[in-house]
């Protein structure tokens, strides 16, 4: 009787944590990425010469993804089909900057918006898994379109795309060169790393909790460390990350694992000391953001969240988006001649 109650209490403690989780894993994807209506996104028409084809395509369950194919036509014939993937928050138009550069470099590029983000079908956003199905879903259009098939195909994402494209590697092999900035290593140690900074409380115990969800959701597509694809696949790969990131910490960083002696034939791997998580911009357009976002959310604390007109239009009114996108230009230079030597 005794042995029955403790199986009992055991499994009422696993139904908790895996509810737990789940609510955990509901606040963070059980919801769509619309960007800030208050932020000004830069377009192909921002940038001389960049011209942008619009594109959509099917994902895993039938939801259609958009973007756009981008390029210079003065660099034909381009040198491959860079397949770039955004982060969480404002979908690919936040990277037009990154895009028209890699472009100028004689790369053809794809870039859309990944499920539950912007002008993407989906109710939410699902998982860090699903970006990686919708990758697959962009490599399947890509191989399908006679326009582009006949190009070899190279990734290039940041933060949760830097995980997608090192991620995908496990199930495509045709890819011919990676390059991920701020890519973390394991989602379930990232998700319990968050959560914790945020309440102060250490989440570790729930990884397996996570794991079991995303294996249950995602079934033989849930993730796997990042480093173990990355040793497995046969791939030139190039990761960035910042020392000072405060989104994926270097504990959590797929980077850290390669750096140093650690790096391998085909992976690289640079952390940059004084950088933060856009380790692809310059460090005064790194601390202009950081300092600019830091006063925005000053003041939606003060007003409890709900800004009044005239200081949404005082603090997003003054912002320096040119200064805000600045690029790191020697970082965007290792990037493209990374990818272009691999080819």
């Amino acid at each position: 009787m005794v042995l029955i109650w403790i199986l009992l209490a055991l499994f009422i403690l696993f139904l908790l944590l895996t509810g737990l989780a789940w609510m955990i894993l509901q606040g963070v994807f059980g919801k769509r990425c619309e960007g800030n209506p208050n932020l000004t996104y830069f377009t192909a028409d921002d940038f001389d010469g960049l011209t942008a084809k619009p594109v959509e395509f099917p994902s895993n369950k039938g939801q259609i993804l958009r973007g756009n194919l981008y390029s210079h036509p003065d660099t034909a014939p381009y040198k491959a089909l860079l397949i770039f993937v955004h982060g969480m928050g404002g979908g690919h138009l936040s990277y037009t900057t990154e895009i028209n550069t890699l472009a100028k470099n004689g790369f053809l590029v794809l870039s859309y918006d990944q499920t539950g983000t912007c002008s993407s079908d989906g109710k939410n956003l699902g998982g860090f898994t699903q970006g990686v199905l919708d990758l697959r879903a962009a490599l399947r259009y890509a191989e399908a379109n006679p326009d582009l098939s006949g190009y070899p195909v190279v990734l290039a994402g940041h933060s949760w795309g830097g995980y997608i494209v090192c991620q995908v590697l496990q199930f495509s092999p045709k890819v011919k060169a990676v390059a991920a900035m701020s890519a973390f290593e394991e989602e379930a140690a990232l998700i319990c790393g968050l959560a914790g900074s945020r309440t102060g409380i250490p989440f570790g115990f729930l990884k397996p909790f996570f794991r079991l969800i995303q294996r249950i959701k995602f079934g033989n597509a849930a993730s796997r460390k990042t480093s173990d694809i990355l040793r497995a696949a046969n791939v030139p790969v190039l990761l960035l990350h910042g020392s000072r990131d405060t989104m994926v910490g270097l504990p959590y960083s797929a980077a850290a694992r390669f750096s140093g002696k650690m790096e391998t034939r085909l992976i690289k791997s640079v952390i940059y000391p004084e950088k933060y998580h856009n380790v692809y911009q310059s460090t005064e357009s790194e601390q202009y953001l950081n300092q600019t976002f830091a006063e925005i959310t000053a003041k939606e604390k003060q007003y409890r969240g709900k800004l009044p007109p005239e200081e949404t239009k005082a603090l997003y009114g003054g912002i320096d988006y040119t200064k805000m996108t600045e690029e790191d230009p020697e970082v965007m230079k290792l990037i493209s001649d990374f990818l272009t030597e691999a080819l």
